[in-house]
């Protein structure tokens, strides 16, 4: 969000800019927070998509295995 000080600064030196025209206030504030606020936007910073392959990465050196799934059907399974 951009703070009404640094509105009020580019307002200004917008008026200042334009020669200190009289009754163009609310114009040289509602300019200088646009501005601002699309600065503000074109700062954000963007996160890296994840990757695409299904593939997991490998693990590294000294990393514990996940515990693998069990294959064996439960003796109540296995009554059926």
């Amino acid at each position: 969000m951009v703070s009404e000080e640094k509105i009020r600064q580019l307002a200004y030196a917008i008026w200042e800019q334009e020669g200190r025209p009289e009754g163009k206030a609310m114009e040289h504030y509602f300019r200088a927070r646009q501005i601002l606020e699309q600065d503000e936007l074109s700062n954000v910073i963007e996160l890296p998509s994840p990757p695409r392959s299904k593939e997991l990465p490998a693990p590294h050196p000294g990393a514990e295995e996940p515990p693998k799934k069990s294959t064996r059907r439960s003796a109540a399974k296995k009554k059926e």
